[in-house]
């Protein structure tokens, strides 16, 4: 069964340096803590973690709308598979709403509830590092 987590996160910078941060896909290392490296080759990001590789596919890059939008191929954090996750920059009015979503299913949905806890402090832990990275 597919799970969805939706956040939303205000962070106390101005839309287009958060979104340029975000765009780029390489520099993640710079502001989500749990990734050490982060390189890409062509729509393929590889992101290391002290756990191991994360390999992503880019699915969608909208500067119109400020998208951006990855499937997380293989990675050794969470029990989850088919992951794909959706992140959304909105100016929300000298400010920033962030909007990350992740949608995923579990081979064990006791687990949801750890899951759960863990991705909603990795995404408050990427909003604080982008919202750093980008004043």
């Amino acid at each position: 069964m597919k799970q969805l987590l939706q956040t939303t996160h205000t962070l106390q910078a101005p839309p287009h340096k958060v979104w340029a941060a975000i765009s780029q896909a390489t520099g993640v290392h710079e502001w989500l803590p749990v990734i050490t490296a982060c390189r890409v080759e062509g729509n393929q990001r590889i992101c290391a973690t002290a756990q191991g590789e994360m390999h992503e596919t880019i699915l969608r890059v909208d500067h119109d709308h400020r998208l951006f939008r990855y499937a997380i191929d293989q990675q050794p954090l969470l029990p989850v598979e088919n992951f794909v996750g959706t992140m959304q920059v909105r100016p929300h009015g000298d400010h920033t709403l962030l909007l990350w979503d992740g949608e995923f299913s579990m081979p064990d949905e006791s687990q949801f509830a750890m899951v759960r806890q863990a991705l909603e402090g990795l995404y408050a832990a990427g909003a604080q590092g982008l919202e750093r990275i980008s004043q």
